[in-house]
């Protein structure tokens, strides 16, 4: 498959080099490293079943009631979409 790839020019001339000291294609030299890279990759982590969570353990969170809960939610919603 083909591909076009961007390499910084020091980067590029160091892997041109290594392909004519080594007698091999630069394609040839390239997929030697890229399968060399992946071999010795570190394998993903495990993917999470459900994400962290963020806490604040500096303060608590207060509980509120149903009530409390649905009258600070009737606030919100009165400042919100408040007819004039």
């Amino acid at each position: 498959m083909r591909t076009t790839i961007d390499l910084p020019d020091g980067l590029f001339h160091r892997v041109k080099l290594a392909a004519v000291q080594r007698r091999l294609s630069l394609k040839t030299l390239i997929t030697q490293l890229v399968e060399t890279g992946l071999k010795q990759a570190v394998p993903a982590p495990k993917r999470m079943t459900q994400p962290p969570l963020r806490r604040n353990l500096r303060k608590p969170v207060a509980a509120l009631s149903s009530r409390e809960m649905a009258a600070a939610l009737e606030a919100d919603d009165a400042t919100k979409f408040r007819v004039e």
